[in-house]
């Protein structure tokens, strides 16, 4: 061992400096007490460089296993972004069509509806004008009726009076003839009931 060779060429040379046996048994216990102490400094530091070595090994590995799901993560990361990617252009795209096509839609009703306005609009007028004449054509047929009604219940009445008139000829041309006959002018009844006009 390296330590071991240190100490046999200290002492090698400390025999041939030329001490006596005394001081170099004391020179070599010397020796032997530093040579263990740097045997103990020397293993110590080996043992620690060992456990900070398997350490920085334990932390690298870790590291790198790290490092490596990271990089999996990431181009799975990056793979679903270039699908969420490709899949919004492509309903992008579908968006802008369907919104190209309202908007012609829109437009083409907008022409549509500025066209048909005026005839509606014309339309509308001629059926107020409409509504209008057959309101007064209903208002004139009323008062035909009314009128109708009226002749009507004149011709009951008359037909009702000569009825009543001729039911006793005899009896009438009698009482005509005698002076003290009960003669009576027959200006006509009443008649029935009164045909009701409608009420305006």
């Amino acid at each position: 061992m390296p330590i071991k060779r240190l100490y046999h060429k200290l002492t090698t040379e400390a025999d041939a400096a030329g001490f006596d046996s005394d001081t170099l048994s004391e020179r070599r216990k010397g020796s032997d007490v530093k040579g263990q102490r740097l045997q103990l400094i020397v293993y110590t530091a080996l043992f620690a460089f060992i456990v900070l070595a398997a350490y920085g090994y334990y932390l690298i590995f870790n590291l790198t296993h790290d490092v490596h799901s990271l990089s999996n993560d990431v181009r799975q990361m990056t793979r679903a972004v270039n699908q969420m990617s490709a899949s919004v252009n492509i309903n992008m795209e579908i968006i802008s069509k369907n919104m190209t096509q309202m908007q012609n839609n829109m437009s083409h009703m907008a022409d549509t509806v500025a066209e048909t306005m005026p005839i509606m609009s014309k339309n509308t007028t001629q059926m107020t004008l409409t509504a209008q004449n057959v309101s007064d054509r209903i208002d004139g047929m009323s008062t035909n009726m009314s009128t109708m009604s009226t002749g009507i219940i004149g011709m009951q009445r008359d037909m009702w009076s000569m009825n009543d008139t001729l039911r006793n000829p005899a009896e009438s041309m009698f009482d005509g003839l005698v002076p003290w006959g009960n003669a009576k002018r027959n200006a006509g009844s009443h008649g029935p009931m009164r045909y009701p006009r409608p009420v305006r």
